[in-house]
């Protein structure tokens, strides 16, 4: 019944969909009250309550107000600590000491590859060795004093003891991992030899994410040499196959962290990712990552009957599977902006401080609450933020046939889902074999699914023989990820001390930067974390302009935006030293 309403939903009239948006406005109401309850009945019920309230109820009381919306966090200006001021680091010799450690970073290709081996066995991995020797050699106060411990062989986990054991740890991430560069001669300048023309270090690596892994080293350099000692202690998490889901890195410094120190046991963990600082008429928006869409890999093979090609069927294997193909991106995932997705938090932003930037109707359509209306006028729109709202499928590998006179006998081709927030891996499931089902019959298919580690066959329903067999299996998952609150003083912290920093460089005089947490399109290193904090921020501090071609050709990070982010990155752990909280 649920995948017959889904099919049919986009036709409901804007009438109708308003009644049952209320009815839903209701039906979430009393969900709250149920959740509240159960805070009664035990401590073992509360996660269940607190993804309840964030992801259901969350702030729903302001939503007919807009002039509550998008509350604006205080800045946050660090506490007179006896250190210099962050500014300290946008001047002309900061700049040439950042320009040998990033270049010199950029100069090792630390490249990952799908089909790396162990680290024990694939002689690709000893780059990194060579990696962390420029580390050291960058950084001689953080690997002096720091501790430091590498996990399977190239994971870097260095830790700055504080002297208050009671207070939670804040974790640091970045990546030391590239994508491969692709060939040289298409580059401006050659991608590692880490270039800089006067604004920009070119090479690969340089925006993704060599640049976080610097900014976060060099700010921890600048505070040892000024002889700080922290209270909270400071933990850096520095995975090395990132790029290639981090089953190797990430996941091994998971284990790490949890066995020294226990689950939920870090105040919050600010890693690469989110959309930076970006201009929308006088505002800036600043767009931290709090949430993660999901990751769903399929590949589709076909089996058939070969033969010569000078007596072909009517549809060879592969006109099959292209028929197939046409039939999946004929019917995309319907868009939806669900009340618990954080992107309407940051379009409410946009219509509270840049009304006259924003689309003349994305006011009113807030106002009405309707989840179909504002996510179908966005998708129509074209721009990237569609995917925000809307379940992506991308056909990316495909192959087929061995020999021009011999028709194909194994056909196959691999679809990427970036599953959104209001759907999940079974509706993706289903929607496929829903749509495939009319290519099934047609051509009188058997039909075969490996689906999460289950198997099993379904017949076309036809009293015809089959003439092929189309296997559906699972490649990669990834859940979606938690969505972390944007309304605790963990944020207003982290949100406050993002105010301070951009307000303050030259191109934010009297401008106001406004916090809002939005939503990844893609994954990070993150996705391996977790269990060990609520409060999970992906942002790579830059404005828009400042960090290019990330994975493309050309790719090169600005070198005022990397001294900024470095200035987050000083500020964020003196704010969060000097503050009272857990």
């Amino acid at each position: 019944m649920s995948l017959i309403m889904e099919k049919h939903r986009v036709n409901i009239p804007y009438e109708r969909r308003r009644q049952f948006g209320n009815a839903r406005f209701l039906l979430f109401c009393s969900l709250a009250f149920l959740c509240l309850i159960s805070l009664y009945f035990g401590p073992s019920l509360r996660s269940q309550v607190r993804h309840c309230l964030n992801r259901s109820c969350n702030n729903q009381s302001y939503h007919d107000d807009p002039e509550k919306w998008c509350p604006l966090p205080d800045v946050t200006v660090p506490k007179d600590d006896g250190l210099e001021p962050s500014e300290h680091f946008m001047n002309p010799r900061q700049l040439q000491l950042q320009v040998q450690r990033l270049s010199a970073a950029v100069r090792v290709p630390t490249e990952s590859y799908d089909d790396n081996g162990n680290v024990d066995q694939d002689p690709r991995w000893g780059t990194f060795q060579d990696f962390h020797q420029v580390l050291e050699q960058l950084f001689p106060l953080v690997h002096s004093q720091l501790e430091l411990r590498k996990v399977n062989r190239y994971g870097l986990l260095y830790t700055f003891r504080g002297e208050d054991t009671s207070k939670k740890p804040i974790l640091l991430t970045a990546h030391q991992d590239v994508v491969p560069a692709g060939t040289a001669s298409r580059w401006t300048y050659p991608p590692y030899e880490g270039h800089f023309d006067g604004s920009f270090i070119w090479g690969r690596g340089a925006a993704d994410c060599k640049n976080v892994l610097i900014g976060i080293l060099s700010a921890i350099e600048d505070l040892l040499s000024q002889s700080f000692v922290p209270r909270r202690t400071i933990v850096l998490a520095f995975g090395f196959d990132e790029e290639t889901g981090g089953v190797r890195g990430a996941a091994a410094l998971n284990q790490s962290l949890v066995e020294e120190w226990g689950l939920q046991s870090f105040l919050f963990i600010l890693d690469e990712g989110g959309m930076g600082v970006q201009n929308q008429g006088d505002i800036l928006y600043a767009y931290p990552g709090v949430g993660e869409k999901g990751y769903y890999d399929i590949q589709l093979s076909l089996e058939v009957n070969g033969g010569h090609s000078s007596r072909p069927p009517r549809h060879t294997g592969i006109g099959i599977m292209a028929d197939a193909i046409v039939a999946l991106e004929k019917e995309p995932y319907a868009p939806r902006l669900t009340h618990s997705n954080p992107f309407r938090r940051v379009l409410e932003c946009r219509a509270r401080y840049s009304p006259e930037a924003v689309q003349p109707w994305l006011r009113d359509a807030l106002l009405s609450g309707d989840e179909y209306e504002i996510a179908e006028k966005l998708a129509k729109e074209e721009t990237e933020e569609k995917w925000l709202v809307q379940t992506s499928q991308a056909i990316d590998v495909i192959n087929g046939g061995v020999k021009v006179n011999a028709l194909p006998e194994n056909i196959e081709f691999q679809v990427n889902h970036r599953v959104a927030l209001h759907e999940s891996n079974q509706y993706i499931e289903n929607h496929v074999r829903r749509v495939l089902d009319p290519v099934i019959r047609k051509y009188e298919l058997e039909f075969q699914a490996e689906i999460h580690s289950t198997s099993h066959t379904e017949d076309s329903e036809l009293e015809t023989t089959s003439s092929g067999i189309l296997k559906l299996k699972t490649l990669q998952i990834i859940d979606i990820a938690p969505i972390s609150a944007t309304d605790n003083n963990v944020w207003n912290v982290f949100s406050g001390t993002i105010r301070h920093v951009f307000e303050s460089t030259e191109s934010g005089q009297d401008r106001i930067v406004v916090p809002a947490g939005n939503i990844m399109t893609g994954n990070t290193d993150t996705l391996h974390y977790w269990n060990l904090t609520d409060n999970i921020y992906r942002f790579t501090p830059s404005r828009n302009g400042t960090r290019l071609n990330q994975h493309g050709i050309d790719e090169r990070m600005g070198l005022t935006a990397h001294l900024e982010g470095m200035r987050l990155y000083y500020d964020l752990i003196r704010n969060f030293d000097g503050w009272d909280g857990a």
